[in-house]
């Protein structure tokens, strides 16, 4: 069982999170509706024998303080800002999914000292390019009355090919969604967010090695969003997986080993933007 900590952070009041591993430091940072859990056990454990493991959870969410009213990404960004200075941490590798992808490169638009490298995985440079978030598939997914049906659903939109999942994936998920459910009001607040607001005017002042990920059967951020993403960053590395969007569960020691590739600065598996 892995230990959970707490961190008061000004704005957000107070973070939960977990921490394991040992070696350099690393931030994971979740996206819409997801905690700390959804990382998986194979991945955290895979991670953990390189660095010195933190993935938090986000204000409203979890064990973190809840959240009285709307929060902006900046907000988000800064959150994680504050936990490195609790933490002690002067700069870390990040790695950022899905809405979790774009509090990243806002963290380190607006905080460049602190981060070492980017790690940004089935996201999105927010404003227009989130729209594709949260697509009429994923309403459908959801069940009136059965949050269980609707649970299953959202694992077979996110993943490749529910029927050849790896085993102990859906066990992953299940069990991470059922342990800290994340408030329905919460994940409106972070859809609205990443809606208002966008870092694509603004991906060439991102100059630390960059490894953009993204299945290539995702359903719910469009591959062609990663790869304009990946184009927008100067000298970024782009990799497509044989995945959906939830590809850290898919295939977890093949992102634990291209995160430890990018970690530092020598990217490898992927096609170098100039």
């Amino acid at each position: 069982m892995v230990a959970t900590f707490s961190a008061h952070v000004r704005g957000a009041a107070r973070l939960g999170y977990i921490r394991l591993g040992a070696g350099p430091p690393l931030l994971l940072v979740q996206g819409t509706a997801a905690t700390y859990l959804h990382w998986g056990r194979r991945l955290l454990s895979s991670l953990a024998e390189s660095f010195d493991v933190v993935a938090y959870n986000h204000r409203g969410v979890g064990d973190s303080a809840p959240v009285s009213g709307p929060f902006t990404v900046p907000e988000l960004a800064d959150d994680a800002a504050g936990l490195l200075d609790a933490l002690g941490w002067r700069q870390v590798h990040v790695v950022g999914v899905s809405m979790g992808g774009l509090v990243a490169q806002e963290l380190v638009l607006r905080h460049p000292a602190r981060v070492e490298s980017l790690f940004l995985g089935c996201t999105h440079t927010g404003g227009t390019g989130s729209k594709s978030v949260v697509p009429e598939a994923l309403a459908s997914a959801i069940v009136e009355g059965d949050p269980a049906a609707t649970l299953r659903n959202v694992f077979r939109l996110g993943v490749k090919d529910p029927v050849r999942v790896r085993p102990g994936a859906w066990e992953e998920y299940r069990g991470a969604a059922l342990a800290q459910p994340v408030d329905p009001w919460t994940t409106t607040l972070q859809i609205s967010a990443s809606a208002t607001h966008t870092t694509a005017d603004r991906l060439r002042h991102i100059c630390v090695p960059t490894h953009v990920v993204h299945g290539d059967g995702d359903r719910v951020v469009s591959i062609e969003t990663g790869r304009r993403l990946a184009a927008g960053i100067h000298g970024s590395d782009f990799t497509s997986l044989a995945a959906g969007h939830l590809f850290w569960l898919e295939q977890p020691e093949r992102v634990a080993a291209l995160i430890r590739a990018g970690a530092p600065g020598l990217l490898e598996g992927g096609s170098r933007h100039s």
